[in-house]
């Protein structure tokens, strides 16, 4: 009989130094791999499967393929050599929400880390599985991967479980490929030269390794560029329908609500089978506070979460956020560390509550342990601004370079700048390059030879401060130096803006500053993205006087919760953005281009006296409860906003515009966008999921509209291979193109259904 070995051979080439090395005949097979040469023979088991025998051992090929070439022990051994995990974890609870529960909270779980592994360790046949670890910055994402990473490669080598989960963090980083990050991690970080990138897809497709790509959050975020959704988009393709990924970010990606910002994902996915789901991490409670407050032998956690409680609130980021926890609790444990003044500043600044708690650490750093010894009484080495001002030189050159750690001998570099600029003399020199590799907000990376920040939430911290300094210096060359690297996170701006409001400094200069250097720019600069964000977070609360702002580009929901007053915008653009909680006062927009705006009937937007004048809207997304209803008519966009208090000018504002539904769509329409939306989460959809979707109107929409998307070749029927009988449906047409019916169909069914059927007949 012959053997079928179609399978392992591909396998097997993407293990080879040169697949035109390998050689199979009268099954036997000759391979050279990584400079060894390996000779085997090939069987059929009694069972059918094919095994390899290899120096008199016989294994199933699979089983070969793990052990022989891709030495999964051995990687199993590197993570837990390599990898360590927070020596206190906590496990946080949180949410498992899989493709049925688009209309549901999801399942709660109490133990996050055990709905985690079993939700990955559970493959579906012939689709792959993407599911998203979602949460805030500084509340457990990394720290839950790692914790879970070891625990299976431990049980891995006690041959309790057949698969393992590998960290690949990507650090934020908005351009890249998937293949380079991949190879890097488990080069550099893990000490494993074993595998090329393709051999790692093999394995992955087989079952035996689920990738936890980590640190996703800052290039999910929309743009136009759309090159972290390409990037995933290319990564899933390759899966071919098998395996499964986790992708830890702030935000998945079916979350947002337009189907274009979705169409860069779901139309690189190809005809591939693919399902979408997510774990939310809640941020702790009191229990999860006192369990970590215990491990770290406090003597008594209850009256300190109750103290800081009574001060703040039950669910102050101080004590719902794991990184910020840690740090209290140091503080806590030191003798006359000064929690109490720590809560009573807090108390005072509660929107600025994140600068007081650095205050208090650096403050321990300054009088407790960098002391100048070389006399008598000590001396504190550095005043509190002085500590701010070195670590902000150190987060402003690890922005500067793109990276998030720097070696030793740039460290020293930089502490010697400082002491140079700073005065200070020869003995005190030595002792602050000696003790800056020290510093409690920095840890030792790359085995020592590097270091970087505790947490990004400190890098970013002291990023902003970087840049806020250079903001009330008005240093026009290092602002632009600064916003010329990359999209800014939103935490840097805010703490930029919050460092100029503390310093005194009258806002309106700086945003003339930033109008000025944004001019020049071309529209997609980073520059004029990141000079758009910095002034609406330096203007929200008002200004003293009139501000303008021009030839900006604002990035992803730059006008959400915000409270802008006197404030005139001209020929900008935004990127999509929520109105939600926003407040508006004496506004003009002019000339502007916005992407989409999102409007909620839970925090609604207040407009007093506000004008869109000679302004572009191209789509604007109405949330009410569980539905999203997207309009893409002027006319019914203009309506809308009315109602809502905003003036137009340029559009006919003296006449009444022709009566339009309310929400701009048809019934039959508002039907379609919600049976489409069902394919954020999976490329394939079963007649069961679109009914609970569509609930009582299900039935209309299998009488009335599904027809017509299958005529038009919208909508195709597919294989059902679950238990039962049922339809399954699969989206026949780009995503894009879905978008695009949309935007000019104005609200009517057949306008939309006739733009799929002219694309057939031309």
């Amino acid at each position: 009989m012959s053997l079928d070995t179609t399978p392992f051979k591909r396998i097997l080439t993407a293990f080879a130094d040169d697949s035109a090395d390998i050689i199979t005949e009268k099954g036997k097979i000759l391979v050279q791999v990584r400079d060894e040469m390996l000779e085997a023979t090939l069987h059929y088991g009694q069972d059918g499967d094919l095994l390899v025998e290899e120096n008199g051992e016989r294994l199933k090929w699979r089983s070969w393929i793990v052990t022989r070439l891709a030495r999964l022990p051995m990687l199993a051994e590197r993570i837990c050599s390599h990898i360590s995990p927070p020596p206190d974890f906590v496990m946080p609870s949180g949410n498992v929400e899989s493709i049925d529960s688009t209309s549901r909270p999801g399942e709660p779980a109490r133990d996050i880390g055990a709905a985690t592994m079993k939700v990955l360790g559970e493959q579906t046949p012939l689709t792959t599985n993407v599911w998203y670890l979602t949460a805030d910055a500084g509340e457990g994402k990394t720290s839950l991967i790692d914790h879970l990473a070891v625990k299976q490669a431990h049980a891995y080598k006690q041959k309790k479980t057949d698969w393992l989960l590998v960290p690949i963090p990507l650090g934020g980083r908005t351009f890249l490929r998937f293949d380079d990050v991949v190879i890097a991690t488990l080069v550099n970080r893990l000490r494993f030269q074993l595998l090329y990138y393709d051999a790692f897809l093999e394995l992955v497709q087989l079952g035996v390794l689920v990738p936890a790509f980590d640190g996703f959050e800052e290039m999910i975020i929309e743009s136009s560029s759309g090159e972290a959704i390409s990037a995933l988009g290319r990564l899933v393709a390759d899966l071919k329908s098998s395996g499964s990924v986790l992708i830890a970010a702030r935000k998945a990606y079916f979350d947002y609500a337009s189907f274009q910002s979705q169409a860069r994902l779901f139309d690189a996915i190809g005809k591939n089978d693919v399902t979408f789901a997510r774990l939310a991490l809640e941020r702790w409670d009191r229990k999860h506070f006192i369990d970590y407050a215990r491990g770290r032998r406090l003597s008594d956690p209850e009256q300190l979460f109750e103290q800081v409680a009574k001060n703040l609130r039950t669910d102050h980021p101080l004590l719902t956020r794991a990184v910020l926890v840690r740090r209290l609790v140091d503080v806590a444990l030191e003798t006359g560390s000064g929690l109490s003044g720590l809560l009573k500043r807090i108390g005072q600044r509660p929107l600025d509550y994140f600068h007081e708690f650095v205050n208090v650490l650096i403050e321990r750093e300054a009088n407790t342990k960098w002391m100048d010894k070389s006399g008598e009484p000590p001396r504190p080495l550095l005043t509190i601004d002085e500590h701010h001002d070195l670590l902000s030189m150190v987060a402003y050159e690890m922005w500067i370079s793109s990276v998030d750690e720097l070696k030793m001998d740039e460290i020293d570099f930089i502490a010697e700048m400082f002491t140079e600029d700073t005065g200070k003399n020869p003995s005190v020199a030595r002792q602050i390059q000696e003790r800056l590799k020290q510093h409690a907000l920095l840890i030792s990376a790359r085995n020592g030879r590097a270091l970087a920040f505790d947490h990004e939430d400190f890098r970013v911290f002291y990023f902003g401060e970087a840049l806020g300094q250079a903001l009330v210096a008005l240093d026009e060359g290092r602002i632009k130096a600064l916003l010329d690297v990359a999209s800014m996170p939103r935490d840097a701006v805010e703490h930029a803006a919050s460092h100029v409001g503390r310093s005194g400094c009258r806002r309106e200069p700086v945003v003339d500053l930033l109008r000025r250097i944004a001019a020049p720019e071309t529209p997609i600069s980073f520059i004029r993205e990141n000079c758009g964000a910095l002034t609406i977070a330096l203007l929200d609360g008002g200004s003293a006087h009139t501000c303008e702002a021009s030839h900006m580009s604002f990035p992803e929901d730059a006008l959400k919760g915000r409270s802008l007053r006197e404030l005139m915008i001209e020929d900008s653009h935004f990127s999509p953005t929520s109105l939600e909680g926003a407040e508006f006062t004496d506004c003009r927009f002019f000339k502007c281009r916005f992407e989409r705006l999102e409007l909620s009937d839970q925090l609604p937007v207040a407009a007093h006296r506000v004008t869109f004048e000679a302004c572009e809207i191209r789509s604007l997304v109405q949330i009410d409860g569980e539905e999203t209803i997207e309009t893409y008519a002027p006319e019914q966009i203009r309506n809308t906003l009315r109602k809502r208090d905003f003036k137009f000018k340029g559009h006919g504002e003296d006449r009444a515009e022709k009566s339009v539904e309310v929400g701009g769509l048809s019934e039959e329409m508002r039907l379609v966008e919600r049976a489409l939306r069902a394919f954020r989460r999976t490329t394939g959809v079963n007649e069961s999921t679109m009914r609970l979707r569509l609930g009582a109107q299900a039935r209309q929409f299998e009488k009335k509209v599904l027809p017509r998307l299958l005529d038009a070749h919208i909508l195709e029927r597919e294989q059902y291979t679950g238990k039962g009988s049922q339809q399954r449906f699969r989206l026949a047409v780009s995503m894009r193109l879905v978008d695009d019916a949309m935007r000019s169909s104005e609200g009517r069914f057949d306008r939309f259904v006739d733009a799929f059927e002219k694309s057939l007949r031309s």
